[in-house]
This record gives structure tokens, sequence and C-alpha cells, in this order.
């Protein structure tokens, strides 16, 4: 994976330039910044509360998932990681591993080693990725039309594939529920979430997906003609899109596979929902993030000096 993740970054990029390129050459820069100007204080207002819910629950589950890995109470260090490396993971590309190291750094202040922090980064990605599927595939069951004219599928296919979808994540609720014994992998040992556990991460998972779909949906013009619960899977498709591509941020993949599903919505009006919603949702947290990021550091920094100039007082 190290060696050919690079190539998969690559062609992700490479095939989001070519979509956005063929779908994009008809669209004025006036229509893009009209869109942003049409957006009203109260749907800007939506969008930001959509925001600050997300963040917090990153903040919340992070802190659930430090004390389930290390068996500490504390609330600040966790609710501070989660809310910092979230959005700058996001921005470097390959959120996994750069949101891994950024805990690192700030959870080795607290005496935490890397198998321990390993353990925090898997269980803050299981939420996503439980609650991406989830949301997906009740959204093909519940509006199986507008899925088949947004993934170019009939609606037979769209049902399918949404019951064998819940199927699975029902199977995967009852395995935690029945298994207390953990999986033996050449020697490793895989422990199973708690069926308790896993209910906490698809509920918050599901929340935060729907609050950062929320923004989006508050910022779309009135040609998208869609229902929330079929936004929502339409949202959760592209989302994951992005994210798998290890892209920055997915973009350029999000843009593209938004344009493919929603071709009812102007290409210019899109592109103006999607910028002001990439201004809310990643570049002001990422702001916040920085300036709370180099205050700790700074501190961090502050506090390790004052022992040495107390010692060279006192010589």
């Amino acid at each position: 994976m190290r060696k050919f993740s690079p190539l998969l970054w690559l062609g992700a990029a490479i095939l989001a330039g070519w979509i956005l390129w063929h779908r994009l050459q008809s669209v004025r820069f006036a229509d893009v910044v009209q869109q942003i100007r049409d957006v009203g204080a109260a749907r800007l207002a939506i969008a930001l509360a959509c925001c600050a819910t997300c963040y917090a629950l990153v903040g919340v589950y992070e802190r659930l998932a430090y004390r389930v890995v290390t068996g500490r109470s504390e609330f600040w260090p966790p609710f501070r990681t989660g809310v910092i490396a979230n959005p700058i993971g996001r921005a470097i590309g390959a959120a996994l591993f750069s949101g891994g190291a950024l805990r690192y750094r700030l959870y080795s202040k607290f005496g935490i080693d890397a198998v321990q922090v390993g353990a925090i980064v898997l269980l803050a990605v299981m939420p996503f990725a439980l609650s991406a599927l989830l949301l997906i595939d009740i959204s093909l069951l519940t509006q199986p039309e507008k899925a088949s004219k947004a993934l170019h599928l009939s609606t037979g296919a769209i049902n399918v594939i949404g019951a064998i979808g819940l199927c699975a994540e029902a199977a995967w609720i009852v395995l935690v529920a029945r298994r207390k014994a953990p999986f033996v992998i050449r020697g490793k040992t895989i422990q199973l979430p708690t069926l308790k556990h896993t209910l906490a991460q698809i509920a918050i998972g599901v929340t935060q997906l729907s609050s950062i779909a929320g923004i989006l949906y508050a910022l779309m013009p009135a040609e998208l003609d869609m229902s929330w619960p079929a936004f929502v899977g339409i949202y959760c498709i592209a989302f994951v899109a992005g994210q798998m591509s290890n892209v920055p941020a997915g973009l350029g993949v999000l843009e593209a596979a938004l344009l493919l599903m929603l071709p009812q919505v102007p290409p210019g009006k899109l592109i103006g929902a999607v910028l002001a919603y990439r201004g809310i949702f990643e570049l002001l947290p990422l702001i916040v993030a920085l300036i709370a990021f180099f205050a700790v550091e700074a501190s961090s920094k502050a506090r390790a000096g004052q022992p040495r100039e107390i010692n060279q007082a006192r010589v």
C-alpha cells in the first residue's frame, strides 16, 4: 500500500480533473460568484450551526475513544486533539496517517504511546465508516427514484444494493453483540468493540455526517429539487469518494462526484455552493485548528522552559 498509494492518489486526481474540465467548460465565473452572494443570512447561520455541531461531536467522540483505549477520564486534552487533528489531517490528505501523526505529537505530551494512539485513530475512523454506509443504504432504499437518476442505475439495482448493504451492517451489529472473544489473525489479537460502543459510534457518526451534509444542503440552489433524505445519500457517496481518494480535502473528487450525480443543478451554481461549503466546513475550522495547535506548542515550550530558567536563577 505504501508503494502504490501515490499512484491511486494520482489516478483519482487525474480522473476528477478530467471530469471537472469536461463539465465546467461552459461555467461562467459570474454564476459561481452570484451563487455565493445569494446565500442569505439564515442559510449561512444554518450552515455554521451544522459545522459547529459536527466538530463538537468530533471532540466528544475523540474523548470517548481516548477513554476506551487509555482508561483515563480527562475531557479537554482528547477533545482539543480531535478538533485540531481532524481538519488539519483532512487538509493535508491521507487523513488516517497525517491525523495519526498529529495526534501522536499532541498525545505524547500526556504519556500516550504510539500503540495507544494507533488504536485511538482506528476508533476515530469507525463512526464515519459505519454511519456513511448506513446513511447511503437507507437513502437508497427510501429514495430509489432519486438515487436511480443520480447513479444511472435501475431502481431494482438500487434496492438490491441498499438491501445488501443494510444486511451487512445488521450482521456487523449482531457480530459485536454476540462475539465476546477477540479474533486472532497471524498472532495478533483484535478485540471487537462492545455493542454499546458500536451503537454510540453509529449514533455519533450519523449525526456528524448529517451535520456535514446539512452545511452543503443549506447552501445549494433551488434547482437541487431533492429532499433531505435523498440528498444525504448522494452527499455521503461523494464524501466517501473524496476521503478514499486521499486527495487533500478530497479536492476535485467531491466536486466531480456531485457534478455527475446532480446533473439538474447548473454547474456554476453547484461549484459556488461547494466553494461556500469548503469555506465553512474546511477553511474556517482549519484556521482555528492551526491557531490552537500553535498555541498548544507555544504553551508546551513555555512550560518546558520554566524549570531551566528557575535552575539558572538559583545558580
